[in-house]
């Protein structure tokens, strides 16, 4: 019976975390450049099961066979499919056609890599993410170094299809340090959009860039409706095996008081 609800407990955990990642899915359909995530599972490690039900006294042990009590959480995937694209008309939105990354700045020096390009600018004329993190460009002698796009980037600020970014403030153009991976699912999360990761190059070709657009979410919400309806079944199913559970010790308890 322990064991009963041992199990019990650990499927309510489990749906409980995949409810939480599948409303994060929800909730992030409008953020731009969002890749959805799912939990993978897998089954526990069989038991063997075993009675005493055999010989004449009941006492030669007779092997059950084995038998499997819950499942359990592996890991989290990603999804790194493209989205589609989508118009905005601001000239500071860019989108990636491609398996290619913006490569950021955060307030730390660290490289972040990202697919939402809803950015803005800055007090100093600086691209910057939402978070205020610096959208990295490599200039012409290999150096790094943030994006200027001035005061004025309304008017003089364009980005060509192969990422060259110019403006009425530099007579040489900057060029967007694009990442990319041979596996992406090998990055990990640093907070919303963004993930960290080793094993990026950068990007010389295999993608273009689209001014006055970003990359949607790849959440499916259809997908999220239908896996939120299958957990509820499982919650429901785990909640009669709980009141089953609760019911036999319930009069195990009475029989007990009787005797």
């Amino acid at each position: 019976m322990i064991r009963g609800l041992d199990t019990v407990s650990g499927s309510f955990n489990v749906l409980t975390q995949k409810q939480k990642n599948l409303a994060t899915n929800a909730a992030n359909t409008m953020t731009p450049g969002y890749k959805s995530q799912q939990l993978m599972t897998s089954t526990t490690e069989q038991t063997d099961v075993h009675n005493y039900t055999r010989g004449p006294e009941s006492n030669r042990r007779r092997d059950v066979g084995s038998i499997v009590f819950g499942n359990q959480l592996d890991e989290a995937v990603r999804n790194f499919s493209s989205g589609g694209l989508q118009l905005t008309d601001h000239k500071t939105d860019l989108a990636v056609n491609g398996d290619a990354f913006f490569t950021v700045q955060n307030d730390a020096g660290e490289l972040l890599y990202t697919k939402n390009g809803n950015f803005s600018v800055n007090a100093d004329g600086q691209l910057i993410t939402q978070e205020g993190y610096l959208v990295m460009g490599i200039e012409q002698n290999g150096g790094m170094s943030p994006i200027m796009v001035g005061t004025d980037f309304e008017e003089a600020f364009t980005v060509s299809n192969n990422g060259f970014v110019y403006t009425n403030d530099r007579n040489v153009p900057q060029f967007l340090y694009m990442t990319q991976f041979d596996d992406p699912t090998g990055l990990t999360s640093a907070g919303g959009t963004l993930f960290q990761g080793d094993g990026g190059a950068p990007a010389g070709n295999g993608f273009t860039i689209e001014q006055g657009y970003v990359e949607s979410s790849n959440v499916n919400m259809v997908d999220v409706m239908s896996d939120m309806l299958q957990i509820s079944r499982e919650f429901e199913a785990n909640q009669k095996v709980l009141q089953s559970a609760d019911e036999t010790l319930r009069r195990a308890t009475q029989e007990v008081g009787r005797t």
